[in-house]
């Protein structure tokens, strides 16, 4: 039997893949459109080498110029006899033609607890906590102040609004790079098109935008590692796009990630009215 790991060490991987998802840039909007208003409610299932590990639940509103993204995620299946655990991640910013986040809490409970609480102005770091701490070690490579500048969270990184003026085409969603921090490290997701495959999912039925994404590590992660050397040559990193709320939102409908111990799918199981924040119970029965 596939051995589970116990939440946080998935929910980092989980948070982590979440920013390949990004379509937007972190650069602040200069006399940008105002995106059109829009609600967003989705239900997400996550497995590990075919193992149901999780459920979530993701909330998305984006009203005059500004949003607000939440996400709840508790332990499924087999990971619930492991550890019961549960974590909130919530992310509010003003809206152009990319989210620019002002906060991002994240608080993770069960056997141990993690937790982020980070304050940006502009796309730069403000203030940070970040629970537990980074190990030292002499390979580690340092997050500087510079790391800190023109990034943007994971949760706000897996969102894309459409703004009224907005004539981008599906490659142009998925060919940029994504700077991201999610409180430990810094990273960029490169991501490029692949093409648009057919869905069906109980509140959308269409086509979802294929991206590849390759992960190349800045600061906060330990150099010559195996699992940085894994993840830096990876090349089986893919994310699915498909538009919500009257083609208001892009949000991830599935994110693939091969790890060195195997395969985590994270994907959508429900989106609309039924999908609200607090039903992933239910969704799981």
């Amino acid at each position: 039997m596939a051995r589970v790991e116990t939440l946080p060490r998935r929910m980092k991987g989980a948070m982590a893949a979440a920013a390949f998802v990004a379509a937007l840039s972190a650069v602040p909007p200069s006399g940008a459109a105002v995106a059109r208003e829009g609600e967003v409610q989705a239900l997400y299932a996550a497995s590990f080498m075919g193992i149901g590990i999780a459920k979530g639940a993701l909330s998305v509103k984006v009203e005059r110029g500004a949003y607000a993204a939440k996400l709840h995620i508790s332990t499924a299946g087999l990971a619930r006899i492991v550890s019961s655990e549960e974590s909130y991640v919530d992310a509010k910013g003003y809206v152009g033609h990319s989210l620019v986040p002002s906060t991002y809490e994240l608080m993770s409970r069960g056997d141990t607890v993690t937790q982020v609480s980070m304050a940006l102005g502009g796309g730069n770091v403000r203030n940070l906590k970040a629970i537990p701490e980074l190990v030292e070690y002499d390979d580690r490579v340092p997050v500087t102040a510079a790391a800190k500048r023109r990034v943007v969270d994971p949760l706000s990184a897996a969102i894309l609004p459409i703004t009224r003026d907005d004539k981008s085409d599906d490659k142009s969603v998925c060919d940029r790079t994504l700077p991201v921090f999610d409180g430990w490290t810094r990273y960029d997701i490169n991501l490029s098109y692949t093409g648009a495959d057919p869905v069906d999912i109980p509140g959308y039925k269409g086509d979802a935008v294929h991206c590849s994404a390759r992960w190349v590590p800045v600061a906060g992660h330990r150099e010559g590692t195996k699992s940085t050397e894994y993840m830096r040559d990876n090349h089986d990193l893919d994310v699915w796009f498909v538009p919500m709320a009257e083609g208001r939102v892009m949000v991830p409908s599935k994110i693939s990630v091969q790890t060195m111990r195997g395969l985590l799918l994270v994907v959508a199981t429900q989106f609309g009215d039924n999908a609200k924040l607090g039903k992933v119970e239910q969704a799981a029965n």
